[in-house]
Protein backbone atom coordinates (compact mmCIF):
# COMPACT_ATOMS: atom_id res chain seq x y z
CA UNK A 1 0.00 0.00 0.00
CA UNK A 2 2.78 2.45 1.24
CA UNK A 3 4.29 2.14 -2.15
CA UNK A 4 1.91 2.47 -4.27
CA UNK A 5 0.20 5.22 -2.57
CA UNK A 6 3.72 7.82 -1.68
CA UNK A 7 3.89 8.41 -5.63
CA UNK A 8 0.30 9.65 -5.60
CA UNK A 9 1.10 12.27 -2.75
CA UNK A 10 3.91 13.70 -3.58
CA UNK A 11 6.83 11.48 -3.92
CA UNK A 12 8.87 10.70 -6.17
CA UNK A 13 9.96 6.52 -6.83
CA UNK A 14 13.85 7.65 -5.60
CA UNK A 15 12.01 8.71 -2.43
CA UNK A 16 10.21 5.90 -2.03
CA UNK A 17 12.68 3.66 -2.66
CA UNK A 18 14.91 5.80 -0.02
CA UNK A 19 12.72 5.12 2.59
CA UNK A 20 12.41 1.05 1.77
CA UNK A 21 16.54 1.12 1.78
CA UNK A 22 16.48 2.75 5.28
CA UNK A 23 14.16 0.26 6.81
CA UNK A 24 16.59 -2.51 5.17
CA UNK A 25 19.71 -0.62 6.23
CA UNK A 26 18.56 -0.51 10.26
CA UNK A 27 17.49 -4.00 10.08
CA UNK A 28 20.67 -5.00 8.44
CA UNK A 29 22.93 -3.33 11.65
CA UNK A 30 20.82 -4.43 14.39
CA UNK A 31 19.97 -8.24 13.49
CA UNK A 32 23.56 -10.00 13.85
CA UNK A 33 24.04 -8.22 17.47
CA UNK A 34 20.66 -9.28 18.03
CA UNK A 35 21.05 -12.58 17.14
CA UNK A 36 24.21 -13.00 19.32
CA UNK A 37 22.45 -11.80 22.49
CA UNK A 38 19.58 -13.98 21.71
CA UNK A 39 22.02 -16.80 21.65
CA UNK A 40 23.50 -16.25 24.75
CA UNK A 41 20.66 -14.30 27.23
CA UNK A 42 17.09 -15.40 25.49
CA UNK A 43 15.07 -14.38 22.98
CA UNK A 44 11.81 -13.51 24.82
CA UNK A 45 12.76 -9.96 25.27
CA UNK A 46 14.27 -9.01 22.70
CA UNK A 47 11.23 -10.00 20.27
CA UNK A 48 8.53 -8.23 22.62
CA UNK A 49 10.39 -5.34 22.45
CA UNK A 50 11.19 -5.65 18.79
CA UNK A 51 7.28 -5.90 17.67
CA UNK A 52 6.59 -2.73 20.04
CA UNK A 53 8.98 -0.86 18.31
CA UNK A 54 7.35 -1.96 14.67
CA UNK A 55 3.88 -0.69 15.93
CA UNK A 56 5.68 2.80 17.31
CA UNK A 57 7.34 3.22 13.58
CA UNK A 58 4.04 1.99 11.87
CA UNK A 59 1.95 4.80 14.07
CA UNK A 60 4.71 7.65 12.65
CA UNK A 61 3.82 6.74 9.25
CA UNK A 62 0.45 7.26 10.15
CA UNK A 63 0.94 10.74 11.83
CA UNK A 64 2.77 12.78 9.09
CA UNK A 65 4.23 12.58 5.10
CA UNK A 66 7.29 14.76 6.58
CA UNK A 67 9.91 12.64 4.66
CA UNK A 68 12.70 13.17 7.21
CA UNK A 69 10.17 11.59 9.73
CA UNK A 70 9.35 9.03 7.83
CA UNK A 71 13.19 8.08 7.36
CA UNK A 72 12.99 8.09 10.79
CA UNK A 73 10.12 5.69 10.95
CA UNK A 74 11.55 3.61 8.63
CA UNK A 75 14.27 3.15 10.64
CA UNK A 76 12.41 1.96 14.00
CA UNK A 77 10.63 -0.21 11.11
CA UNK A 78 14.44 -1.66 9.96
CA UNK A 79 14.96 -2.06 14.11
CA UNK A 80 12.02 -3.80 14.49
CA UNK A 81 12.56 -5.69 11.63
CA UNK A 82 15.86 -6.70 13.10
CA UNK A 83 14.86 -7.74 16.29
CA UNK A 84 12.00 -10.63 14.67
CA UNK A 85 14.10 -11.71 12.17
CA UNK A 86 16.94 -12.57 14.66
CA UNK A 87 14.80 -13.93 17.09
CA UNK A 88 11.75 -15.87 15.26
CA UNK A 89 12.90 -18.41 13.09
CA UNK A 90 15.41 -19.44 15.98
CA UNK A 91 12.56 -19.51 18.87
CA UNK A 92 10.30 -21.36 16.99
CA UNK A 93 13.71 -23.83 15.72
CA UNK A 94 14.06 -24.10 19.61
CA UNK A 95 10.25 -25.23 20.37
CA UNK A 96 10.43 -27.80 17.70
CA UNK A 97 11.89 -31.42 16.52
CA UNK A 98 12.41 -33.32 13.50
CA UNK A 99 9.71 -33.36 11.11
CA UNK A 100 7.12 -30.96 12.92
CA UNK A 101 9.53 -28.22 12.51
CA UNK A 102 8.39 -27.80 8.51
CA UNK A 103 4.58 -27.89 9.62
CA UNK A 104 5.28 -24.96 12.53
CA UNK A 105 7.31 -22.74 9.70
CA UNK A 106 4.12 -23.70 7.48
CA UNK A 107 2.09 -22.36 10.29
CA UNK A 108 3.74 -19.43 10.71
CA UNK A 109 4.41 -18.49 6.94
CA UNK A 110 0.33 -18.99 6.82
CA UNK A 111 -0.29 -16.48 9.83
CA UNK A 112 1.71 -13.78 8.68
CA UNK A 113 0.85 -13.66 4.74
CA UNK A 114 -2.95 -14.26 5.49
CA UNK A 115 -2.56 -11.05 8.09
CA UNK A 116 -0.18 -9.16 5.59
CA UNK A 117 -3.32 -10.18 2.81
CA UNK A 118 -5.94 -8.91 4.97
CA UNK A 119 -4.29 -5.65 5.39
CA UNK A 120 -3.68 -5.07 1.74
CA UNK A 121 -7.43 -5.50 0.93
CA UNK A 122 -8.07 -2.03 1.48
CA UNK A 123 -6.98 -0.25 -0.38
CA UNK A 124 -9.29 -1.80 -3.21
CA UNK A 125 -12.14 -0.57 -0.80
CA UNK A 126 -11.56 2.88 -0.92
CA UNK A 127 -12.90 4.15 -3.76
CA UNK A 128 -16.31 1.93 -2.61
CA UNK A 129 -16.54 4.02 0.81
CA UNK A 130 -15.04 7.46 -0.37
CA UNK A 131 -18.72 8.77 -1.24
CA UNK A 132 -20.79 7.06 1.23
CA UNK A 133 -18.46 8.14 3.85
CA UNK A 134 -17.66 11.42 2.72
CA UNK A 135 -13.92 11.26 2.62
CA UNK A 136 -11.67 11.96 0.03
CA UNK A 137 -8.45 9.13 -0.72
CA UNK A 138 -5.91 11.06 1.35
CA UNK A 139 -8.47 11.04 4.43
CA UNK A 140 -9.06 6.99 4.18
CA UNK A 141 -5.17 6.26 3.68
CA UNK A 142 -4.21 8.04 7.01
CA UNK A 143 -7.07 6.84 8.70
CA UNK A 144 -6.42 3.28 7.49
CA UNK A 145 -3.05 3.75 8.53
CA UNK A 146 -4.57 5.23 11.66
CA UNK A 147 -6.40 1.79 12.79
CA UNK A 148 -3.31 -0.68 11.51
CA UNK A 149 -0.97 1.30 13.31
CA UNK A 150 -3.26 1.50 16.71
CA UNK A 151 -3.76 -2.22 16.15
CA UNK A 152 -0.69 -3.26 16.21
CA UNK A 153 -0.03 -3.07 19.62
CA UNK A 154 -1.71 -6.41 19.81
CA UNK A 155 1.01 -7.83 18.61
CA UNK A 156 3.63 -7.87 21.39
CA UNK A 157 0.90 -8.02 23.91
CA UNK A 158 0.08 -10.91 22.00
CA UNK A 159 3.23 -12.91 22.07
CA UNK A 160 4.37 -11.57 25.75
CA UNK A 161 1.42 -13.50 26.81
CA UNK A 162 2.07 -16.40 24.90
CA UNK A 163 5.54 -17.17 25.47
CA UNK A 164 6.55 -15.41 28.76
CA UNK A 165 6.53 -18.29 31.30
CA UNK A 166 8.30 -20.62 28.75
CA UNK A 167 11.97 -21.31 30.44
CA UNK A 168 14.80 -20.69 27.64
CA UNK A 169 16.87 -23.69 28.18
CA UNK A 170 18.76 -23.61 24.68
CA UNK A 171 22.18 -22.18 26.21
CA UNK A 172 22.07 -22.21 29.61
CA UNK A 173 25.60 -21.80 30.02
CA UNK A 174 25.18 -18.09 28.65
CA UNK A 175 28.51 -18.19 26.43
CA UNK A 176 29.05 -17.15 22.53
CA UNK A 177 29.24 -19.95 20.19
CA UNK A 178 31.68 -18.33 18.40
CA UNK A 179 32.22 -18.64 14.69
CA UNK A 180 31.76 -22.42 14.13
CA UNK A 181 30.06 -23.69 10.75
CA UNK A 182 31.12 -20.24 8.42
CA UNK A 183 31.59 -22.09 5.90
CA UNK A 184 28.02 -23.16 5.44
CA UNK A 185 27.27 -19.84 6.68
CA UNK A 186 28.84 -18.84 3.56
CA UNK A 187 26.82 -20.98 1.40
CA UNK A 188 23.38 -20.33 2.62
CA UNK A 189 24.55 -16.56 2.85
CA UNK A 190 25.79 -16.85 -1.25
CA UNK A 191 22.70 -18.16 -2.01
CA UNK A 192 20.41 -15.70 0.22
CA UNK A 193 22.38 -12.61 -0.88
CA UNK A 194 21.81 -13.23 -4.92
CA UNK A 195 18.29 -13.94 -4.83
CA UNK A 196 18.27 -10.89 -2.08
CA UNK A 197 19.89 -8.68 -4.71
CA UNK A 198 17.99 -9.17 -7.42
CA UNK A 199 14.39 -9.33 -5.71
CA UNK A 200 15.20 -5.49 -4.00
CA UNK A 201 15.29 -4.15 -7.57
CA UNK A 202 11.66 -4.76 -8.34
CA UNK A 203 9.58 -6.73 -5.21
CA UNK A 204 9.16 -3.74 -2.91
CA UNK A 205 8.46 -1.85 -5.81
CA UNK A 206 5.77 -3.48 -7.47
CA UNK A 207 2.92 -1.12 -6.52
CA UNK A 208 4.52 1.86 -7.99
CA UNK A 209 5.51 -0.30 -11.37
CA UNK A 210 1.61 -0.99 -11.57
CA UNK A 211 1.53 2.51 -11.49
CA UNK A 212 3.92 3.69 -13.63
CA UNK A 213 3.43 0.84 -16.25
CA UNK A 214 -0.66 0.76 -16.26
CA UNK A 215 -1.71 3.94 -14.19
CA UNK A 216 -3.01 1.51 -11.66
CA UNK A 217 -3.08 3.02 -7.90
CA UNK A 218 -3.07 0.93 -4.98
CA UNK A 219 -6.89 0.79 -5.05
CA UNK A 220 -5.77 -1.42 -8.18
CA UNK A 221 -2.32 -2.89 -6.92
CA UNK A 222 -3.58 -3.25 -3.76
CA UNK A 223 -6.05 -6.09 -3.57
CA UNK A 224 -3.39 -7.85 -6.16
CA UNK A 225 -0.63 -7.65 -3.21
CA UNK A 226 -3.21 -8.72 -1.01
CA UNK A 227 -4.69 -11.52 -3.16
CA UNK A 228 -0.96 -12.71 -3.70
CA UNK A 229 0.03 -12.40 0.35
CA UNK A 230 -3.00 -14.72 0.69
CA UNK A 231 -2.07 -17.20 -1.95
CA UNK A 232 1.63 -17.52 0.04
CA UNK A 233 -0.22 -18.37 3.04
CA UNK A 234 -2.41 -20.92 1.61
CA UNK A 235 0.93 -22.27 -0.32
CA UNK A 236 2.68 -22.69 2.88
CA UNK A 237 0.04 -25.48 3.82
CA UNK A 238 1.39 -27.25 0.53
CA UNK A 239 5.10 -27.20 1.89
CA UNK A 240 5.72 -30.02 4.11
CA UNK A 241 3.39 -32.40 1.58
CA UNK A 242 6.01 -31.03 -0.93
CA UNK A 243 9.10 -31.84 1.18
CA UNK A 244 7.64 -35.32 2.01
CA UNK A 245 7.13 -35.73 -1.22
CA UNK A 246 9.64 -34.89 -3.34
CA UNK A 247 12.28 -34.38 -0.39
CA UNK A 248 13.03 -30.63 1.33
CA UNK A 249 15.67 -29.25 -1.09
CA UNK A 250 14.34 -30.72 -4.77
CA UNK A 251 10.74 -28.92 -3.43
CA UNK A 252 12.88 -25.78 -2.76
CA UNK A 253 14.45 -25.82 -6.43
CA UNK A 254 11.31 -26.51 -8.08
CA UNK A 255 9.23 -23.62 -6.53
CA UNK A 256 11.93 -21.23 -6.53
CA UNK A 257 13.13 -22.07 -10.12
CA UNK A 258 9.38 -22.24 -11.61
CA UNK A 259 8.42 -18.61 -10.24
CA UNK A 260 11.43 -17.07 -12.01
CA UNK A 261 9.58 -17.83 -15.31
CA UNK A 262 6.13 -15.96 -14.12
CA UNK A 263 8.69 -13.08 -13.01
CA UNK A 264 10.36 -12.54 -16.05
CA UNK A 265 7.18 -12.73 -17.87
CA UNK A 266 6.35 -9.87 -16.35
CA UNK A 267 8.48 -8.00 -17.72
CA UNK A 268 6.71 -8.10 -21.37
CA UNK A 269 3.68 -8.52 -20.45
CA UNK A 270 1.49 -5.41 -22.05
CA UNK A 271 -2.30 -6.37 -19.97
CA UNK A 272 -2.72 -5.02 -16.59
CA UNK A 273 -4.57 -8.07 -15.50
CA UNK A 274 -2.43 -10.82 -17.16
CA UNK A 275 0.85 -9.17 -15.33
CA UNK A 276 -1.66 -8.90 -11.86
CA UNK A 277 -2.16 -12.84 -12.45
CA UNK A 278 1.61 -13.45 -13.10
CA UNK A 279 3.21 -11.52 -10.16
CA UNK A 280 0.28 -13.67 -8.08
CA UNK A 281 1.65 -16.78 -9.32
CA UNK A 282 4.73 -15.47 -8.84
CA UNK A 283 4.38 -15.06 -5.04
CA UNK A 284 2.44 -18.26 -4.30
CA UNK A 285 5.52 -20.34 -5.62
CA UNK A 286 8.44 -18.21 -4.52
CA UNK A 287 7.08 -17.85 -1.13
CA UNK A 288 6.16 -21.53 -0.88
CA UNK A 289 9.79 -22.14 -0.06
CA UNK A 290 9.83 -19.52 2.11
CA UNK A 291 9.29 -21.87 5.33
CA UNK A 292 10.96 -24.86 3.91
CA UNK A 293 14.25 -22.74 3.63
CA UNK A 294 13.70 -21.38 7.05
CA UNK A 295 13.34 -24.49 8.62
CA UNK A 296 16.45 -26.15 6.57
CA UNK A 297 18.66 -23.39 7.76
CA UNK A 298 17.93 -23.70 11.16
CA UNK A 299 18.27 -28.05 11.23
CA UNK A 300 21.53 -27.49 9.94
CA UNK A 301 23.08 -25.43 13.09
CA UNK A 302 23.18 -26.23 16.57
CA UNK A 303 20.91 -24.59 18.99
CA UNK A 304 23.48 -22.23 20.55
CA UNK A 305 24.44 -20.73 17.08
CA UNK A 306 20.09 -20.40 15.80
CA UNK A 307 19.87 -16.78 16.64
CA UNK A 308 23.03 -15.72 14.62
CA UNK A 309 22.66 -17.75 11.68
CA UNK A 310 18.59 -16.38 11.50
CA UNK A 311 20.02 -12.90 11.80
CA UNK A 312 23.10 -13.55 9.46
CA UNK A 313 21.14 -15.10 6.94
CA UNK A 314 18.32 -12.11 7.09
CA UNK A 315 21.73 -9.48 7.03
CA UNK A 316 23.02 -10.96 3.92
CA UNK A 317 19.27 -10.89 2.08
CA UNK A 318 18.18 -7.75 3.16
CA UNK A 319 21.87 -5.59 2.94
CA UNK A 320 22.20 -6.38 -1.00
CA UNK A 321 17.74 -6.27 -0.89
CA UNK A 322 17.87 -2.76 0.49
CA UNK A 323 20.63 -1.13 -1.87
CA UNK A 324 19.15 -2.66 -5.04
CA UNK A 325 15.50 -1.26 -3.81
CA UNK A 326 17.65 2.39 -4.58
CA UNK A 327 18.19 1.07 -8.13
CA UNK A 328 15.23 -0.34 -8.56
CA UNK A 329 13.38 3.06 -7.80
CA UNK A 330 15.34 4.91 -10.46
CA UNK A 331 15.36 2.38 -13.04
CA UNK A 332 11.57 2.88 -12.94
CA UNK A 333 11.82 6.44 -12.37
CA UNK A 334 13.37 6.99 -15.81
CA UNK A 335 11.37 4.75 -17.36
CA UNK A 336 13.17 1.75 -17.91
CA UNK A 337 10.48 -0.76 -16.77
CA UNK A 338 11.47 -4.16 -17.95
CA UNK A 339 14.48 -3.76 -16.28
CA UNK A 340 14.11 -4.56 -13.01
CA UNK A 341 12.30 -7.94 -13.75
CA UNK A 342 15.38 -9.08 -16.31
CA UNK A 343 18.10 -8.07 -13.76
CA UNK A 344 16.10 -9.26 -11.14
CA UNK A 345 15.24 -12.85 -12.52
CA UNK A 346 19.03 -13.54 -13.57
CA UNK A 347 20.04 -13.06 -10.28
CA UNK A 348 17.40 -15.66 -8.84
CA UNK A 349 18.74 -18.06 -11.06
CA UNK A 350 22.28 -17.26 -9.99
CA UNK A 351 21.39 -17.80 -6.33
CA UNK A 352 19.56 -21.35 -7.34
CA UNK A 353 22.57 -22.21 -8.92
CA UNK A 354 24.61 -21.85 -6.06
CA UNK A 355 21.56 -23.52 -4.17
CA UNK A 356 22.02 -26.79 -6.49
CA UNK A 357 26.00 -27.01 -5.90
CA UNK A 358 26.52 -26.64 -2.56
CA UNK A 359 23.51 -28.28 -0.75
CA UNK A 360 21.34 -30.55 -3.60
CA UNK A 361 24.53 -31.69 -5.17
CA UNK A 362 25.89 -32.78 -1.91
CA UNK A 363 25.30 -36.25 -0.23
CA UNK A 364 25.54 -34.41 3.42
CA UNK A 365 22.49 -32.42 2.54
CA UNK A 366 20.09 -34.43 0.11
CA UNK A 367 18.52 -36.86 2.56
CA UNK A 368 14.48 -36.58 2.19
CA UNK A 369 12.68 -34.98 5.42
CA UNK A 370 12.34 -36.12 8.60
CA UNK A 371 9.08 -38.14 8.91
CA UNK A 372 6.31 -36.04 11.04
CA UNK A 373 6.72 -36.47 14.25
CA UNK A 374 4.28 -36.16 17.84
CA UNK A 375 3.07 -32.53 18.50
CA UNK A 376 5.66 -29.80 19.03
CA UNK A 377 6.58 -27.69 22.31
CA UNK A 378 5.30 -25.05 19.82
CA UNK A 379 2.03 -26.79 19.30
CA UNK A 380 1.29 -27.43 22.70
CA UNK A 381 2.46 -23.65 23.85
CA UNK A 382 -0.59 -22.26 21.01
CA UNK A 383 -2.87 -24.67 22.63
CA UNK A 384 -2.42 -23.40 26.33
Amino acid sequence: MISAWLPTVGFTPFQVGLLITAQGALAVVTSIPLGIVSDVYGRKVILIVATLAGSVGLLIYALTLDFTALIVASAVLGLAEGGTVSVWNALLADLTEGGSRNRIFSYSYVMVSMASGIGLLLPGLFPFVEGPLGLTAYALHKSALLVLGVASFASPVGIATLIWNHKETHNPGRKFSGMKNMGTLAKLGLVGGSIGFGAGFIIPLVGTWFLLRFNAGDAYSGPVLALSSILIGLAAFAAPWMAKKYGQLNAIMLTTGSSTIFMLGMAFIPWVNTAALFYVIRSGLMNMNGPLMDSFSMSIFPAEQRGLVSAATNTIFRLPNSVSTSFGGYLLGVGLLAYPFIIASALYMLGLGAFFVFFVASRKYSQAVVPEGPPSVAEELVKE
